[in-house]
């Protein structure tokens, strides 16, 4: 009999290359937006606002994807062939990327209804429709990336998010600035530069795959309705929650300047933090995936155990940090008086969620190992939209809290999100246990 401390061990070994690609794929961003503040502020701006539209976009695609590692998984516990599963993924994310990108697209040619101002209008026109088509390679790498894993291939595809970081900095210097005989493009070259590394990762990652774990290029309309029928309810999961976020930073943007920027640094913060549990919950859905497949409850228990106790441990020193010393962390974006005062009350908030943040978002690859997701779609609007947003509004406005108020009602939700997963995993492990025959 495995032990705990195994489990511990191996979770957590698991778990470094997810959180360091995790990591990499915020500091494409930043690596952006870097090399354009050398550029033009306008750039800057026009950058910031065109990721901004493009991300729920990515989001979404990803979700979809995320299906891949935990079907891969189970079958890999049952002893099943994965012969169709990368081509009935691949026709999946094709089916969904049209659908997304002819959203994107319509939304592109019609930016006048978001009343952006003139300066930046044309540039972020220009940056969507080219960086725009790299949507299906982002989808693609991660397709591959969630395949890998279920093998416990883990280190190729994140390094290569790293290593791309750099290649992505040096071709936005190249195009934005030109080069030699290549001319100066401004936001055009960071689009050509973000659709060319997107591309080229996927490509790489594609035939790292073919090589490692061959698979053949066939799919099965079973198999890509299984995909979507679990991958759809990720992506909406995780277009609940990011819309969450992005309406409290517009509430938030029409308090003050220094509201406004407290928050933009405090969001920072706690996404650099999230992406620990994240990490954990993608292999959450990897291990108990294969301990589904394989109808071992016992593994099933102890490997949630592990990732549990990994993400608490993690979040419990978070949330700390958060408490006792917001004013150092805050230190590192600002040393504004007034900034750091507003922000540390936000932190407080911040702290007072981490725990049952961390539970919430693994407990959210745990029930995807098991093939539940529509309980988390369901339960994830009514945390954030029934629950934290109107609670948020209460603090803010009625009791004058402002942007802390928002936060706390974040914090609510996501605490009453915890309690609702938990209770949906105990009933599901319940049921998987009572459904395996006795020895």
């Amino acid at each position: 009999m495995v032990n705990f401390r195994t489990r511990l061990k191996e979770v957590a070994l698991f778990s470094i290359p997810i959180v360091a690609g995790q990591l990499g794929q915020m500091f494409f961003g930043i690596g952006d937006i870097m090399v354009a503040g050398r550029y033009s502020n306008e750039v800057v701006a026009a950058l910031g606002v065109a990721t901004g539209i493009f991300a729920p976009f990515i989001m979404v695609g990803l979700g979809i994807t995320y299906a891949v590692s935990a079907i891969a998984s189970q079958r890999r516990g049952k002893g099943h062939d994965q012969e169709d599963l990368v081509g009935s993924s691949l026709m999946a994310i094709h089916i969904a990327g049209a659908f997304l990108l002819v959203c994107l697209f319509a939304l592109i040619f019609n930016l006048e209804v978001l009343g952006l101002p003139e300066a930046i209008h044309s540039k972020v026109f220009t940056y969507l429709l080219v960086a725009g088509a790299s949507l299906f390679p982002v989808m693609l790498f991660q397709v591959f990336k969630e395949y890998l894993q279920a093998f416990d291939d883990t280190y190729f595809a994140n390094g290569t998010i790293l290593a791309f970081n750099i290649i992505n900095i040096g071709m936005n210097i190249v195009l934005m600035f030109g080069f030699g005989p290549i001319p100066e493009l401004g936001i055009m070259g960071a689009a050509i530069a973000t659709l060319i590394s997107r591309s080229l990762m996927a490509a790489v990652l594609m035939r790292y795959t073919i090589k490692k774990h061959p698979f053949a290029f066939i799919y099965s309309k079973k198999t890509v309705k299984a995909v979507l029928g679990l991958g759809i309810p990720i992506s909406l999961s995780t277009l609940i929650e990011v819309s969450v976020f992005s309406v409290v930073t517009v509430l938030i943007g029409k308090m003050s300047v220094t509201a406004s920027a407290s928050h933009s640094i405090v969001l920072n913060l706690a996404s650099l933090t999230f992406m620990v549990p994240l990490a954990l919950a993608s292999v959450a859905s990897v291990k108990i995936g294969a301990a589904y497949g394989k109808e071992d409850p016992a593994e099933l228990l102890q490997y949630t155990q592990a990732t549990e106790f990994l993400a608490v441990g993690f979040m419990c020193f978070t949330a700390l940090c958060y408490f006792f010393i917001p004013d150092l962390l805050l230190r590192f974006a600002t040393s504004d008086p007034a900034i750091l005062k507003y922000g540390a009350s936000m932190l407080v908030f911040v702290a007072f969620f981490q725990i049952p943040d961390g539970i919430q978002v693994t407990m959210s690859g745990i029930l995807r190992g098991m093939g539940v997701t529509k309980e988390v779609m369901f339960f994830a609007f009514i945390s954030n939209w029934v629950i934290g947003i109107p609670v948020g509004h209460y603090f803010a406005v009625t009791k004058g809290m402002e942007a802390a108020g928002y936060w706390a009602g974040l914090a609510t939700g996501l605490t009453v999100m915890c309690l609702f997963l938990s209770f949906v995993f105990f009933k599901k492990y319940k049921e998987f246990k009572n459904s395996i025959p006795q020895t």
